[in-house]
């Protein structure tokens, strides 16, 4: 058994399992009555639980995951510069709550196709796929999950590799991203209510200083033009409104698609 481990735990999220599941329960307490919703793809923040947490807990919270056969987890790639999908080689992603399978298959279809290559160091320290992961443990979710570092790919080439596992797989898409970051608090709310708009408009041009998960959210958006979903905003704030400043804000939003 191959074991990617957690890379940022006690940094982005208690390292103690204890500690990180009473996180847990207090960042979904608030959405416990919140009615489950069939969705085909999610874009959840990535910061510290002090900070985005309580905007990605309120998504998850929703999707019902029932019935799905795969997830397929992008995010950017933040410590190795990189052109194209890196998957990992692992077969299990370890947090503090226990280890996450993999889909190895379908992660195997997408290195023999060519849409991804197997890097780990792409995956070695990256966070930004890893603090999903224990939302997904704290609901109870087994679904194995294709875990993809995204660089610099055009949204059309995005779309095909999302549309390849949707074609193979009952797969929910989940895109990792937060929005702005270090504007004031004032400049922030602006910046980031646009991208919203054209998140819901599916305009799939976001720029990577509206959103550091642009090129994964470009390609989700190409892939969903010709679909008839529709996109909700679930919520949106910055670290400004949770555990920081406001004269320096990471902007936070949650969407899911239906």
């Amino acid at each position: 058994m191959n074991v990617r481990k957690a890379a940022v735990a006690n940094q982005f999220y208690p390292g103690n399992p204890e500690d990180l599941s009473q996180q847990l329960e207090e960042l979904f307490a608030p959405f416990k009555t919140e009615k489950k919703c069939r969705c085909i793809a999610s874009i959840t923040p990535h910061a510290g639980y002090i900070y985005s947490g309580s905007t990605a807990a309120e998504a998850f919270a929703k999707i019902d995951f029932e019935g799905f056969d795969s997830l397929l987890l992008m995010g950017p790639a933040h410590r190795v510069p990189l052109s194209g999908l890196a998957v990992p080689s692992s077969t299990m992603f370890a947090t503090p709550m226990g280890n996450y399978p993999l889909a190895t298959d379908l992660i195997k279809q997408l290195v023999a196709t060519g849409f991804a290559i197997y890097d780990d160091n792409a995956h070695l320290n990256e966070h930004s796929l890893e603090v999903q992961i224990p939302f997904l443990q704290h609901l109870g979710v087994e679904t194995p999950l294709i875990p993809v570092v995204v660089g610099w790919s055009s949204p059309r080439y995005v779309a095909k590799v999302i549309e390849f596992v949707a074609s193979r797989s009952n797969t929910l898409v989940m895109v990792s991203s937060d929005l702005s970051h270090f504007h004031t608090y004032p400049e922030a709310k602006k910046i980031d209510q646009q991208t919203t708009d054209r998140i819901l408009n599916m305009e799939a041009d976001i720029q990577p200083e509206e959103a550091c998960g642009c090129t994964a959210i470009n390609g989700l958006l190409y892939w969903l033009k010709e679909s008839g979903s529709s996109i909700q905003t679930v919520s949106q704030c910055n670290s400004g409104d949770t555990a920081g400043d406001k004269q320096r804000v990471v902007g936070y939003a949650s969407y899911l698609v239906y």
